[in-house]
Parts: structure tokens; sequence; C-alpha cells
């Protein structure tokens, strides 16, 4: 399919990992957009963390997207999705992929394409969740997923709705780098809420009921606001950081 034409790679030296292929769509509908991709150079060691993205579908009880973004000090953030490589005319279906159907791939975008996508033209629910983690685990999640990437970019894989969908897939990631052992959970597998298990794990902020950090981190009229600036990132973000300090 045209928004997927490209499979991203990476190559890297010392803390400099270049990323070719990041989508950069800019876009007027769902399916009506001026498409674009980049390649840019990131430096490991100007993390200042990743952002845990959760996209509820609307009308499937249980059923959502989930990704990963990075974000760095010059305030650029790359997001990694896992998503299904879909063909030429090719719709997703869950049941498709239990039986091979679907190749899977890691989709590395601008936030401008892969969060504005959903916020402002699918109108899907976003929420973007800052991870409690040290420098050097954000920087071993980053890396785990630039290794998995490059090796489905060499060795391509079959999607599977159960074993191997956008949340089983971020879990490996977060299972090397978590302070906690990640268990077995149906949120696995029903992603629209697996912020109640990141919730439960630490990973996101506790310091209110999850309903509460649910309601900071909903970023859709920010991104509203928001359409079509250089500086989306920043300004979805601008007012949640503020709202996350800890309550007196």
């Amino acid at each position: 399919a045209p928004d997927l034409a490209r499979a991203p790679w990476a190559e890297g030296a010392g803390t400099q990992v270049t990323l070719h292929d990041v989508r950069d769509f800019r876009y007027r509908g769902t399916t009506d957009w001026d498409p674009a991709w980049y390649t840019a150079t990131y430096d490991t060691d100007a993390l200042t963390g990743a952002s845990f993205i959760v996209e509820p579908f609307s009308g499937f009880y249980g059923a959502a997207h989930t990704m990963v973004s990075f974000g760095f000090q010059d305030g650029r953030h790359v997001v990694f999705s896992v998503e299904v490589r879909r063909e030429q005319g090719e719709t997703f279906s869950a049941l498709g992929g239990l039986f091979r159907r679907f190749e899977i791939t890691y989709v590395v975008g601008d936030e401008r394409d892969l969060v504005q996508l959903r916020s402002n033209f699918r109108h899907d629910d976003v929420y973007v969740y800052p991870v409690n983690a040290s420098k050097e685990r954000i920087t071993a999640f980053f890396m785990d997923m630039v290794q998995r990437m490059n090796g489905l970019h060499t060795q391509p894989e079959f999607y599977d709705t159960l074993t191997s969908n956008c949340t089983t897939n971020l879990v490996r990631h977060f299972e090397k780098v978590a302070t906690k052992d990640v268990p077995y959970d149906h949120r696995t597998l029903m992603p629209a809420f697996s912020d109640a298990l990141a919730y439960e794990l630490g990973i996101i902020d506790t310091d209110v009921p999850l309903e509460q950090v649910r309601q900071r981190y909903h970023i859709n009229a920010r991104a509203l606001a928001a359409q079509g600036r250089d500086d989306f990132s920043a300004r979805i973000r601008a007012p949640l950081e503020s709202a996350a300090a800890p309550v007196p």
C-alpha cells in the first residue's frame, strides 16, 4: 500500500543512529495525503524520554493500536509503530492475522504523521503517556526497537493477531528494559486496556487514579489546535508537562 511502500532501516556509529525512510505524510483526509519520507540522524546521548501512545478504536471493545515515541533534546520526536504491511487494496482483518495473511513491519515516522493521522483525521481518542524510566533504560528501549526493525527489514515475518501484534511486540521491548517483569496478561490482547497494565507496573504516572491519568494525557484537543504546525509535538505536550507535576 502507498503509505507502507517503504520499510525503514537504520545504521549506527557510536551513539549516532541514522534512520532511513522515516514517514512524514501530510494529510487532508485519511485517504488524501502528500507522501514524504526523510532520513535523519539521532544521538542516543540526546534522548530525553519516551511516550507510550494508545489509540482505542471507536466501536470495537478492547481493540486499540499502541505505539512508542522517543524525544530528543532538539525537540524532535520519532515514533515506532508495529503494523501489518498491507498490500495494494488489502484491508486488515483480525481473523486473517491468525492465518499468516499479513507481513509485520515497524513503521517509523514523525508525530505529525503517525499521531496527527489518528487524532485529527481518524478522530480516534489518543493518549500520550510519558514513560517512567531512567535514561539508560530509555536508550536500551530505543536501541532494542531499532535492532528489531532492522531484523524485520532483512528477514520478514508474519503478523499474528495473538502472538505478534502491535502490543505484544512492544511488551517484548518493555521486558528488556523494565524494572519489573511484564506478566502475561489479557490486556496485551485487548490493548485498549494496556494503559491499565502500564499503570499497575509503574511505567506511566501513578500519582492519581488511572482515569485522571487518562484525562491528563488525552491529547485530542491539543492536537486539533496544533494541526499542521511544525511544533506539533511540543504543543501536544506543553500543557501536559505542567499538569504532570506532583499534586501537593
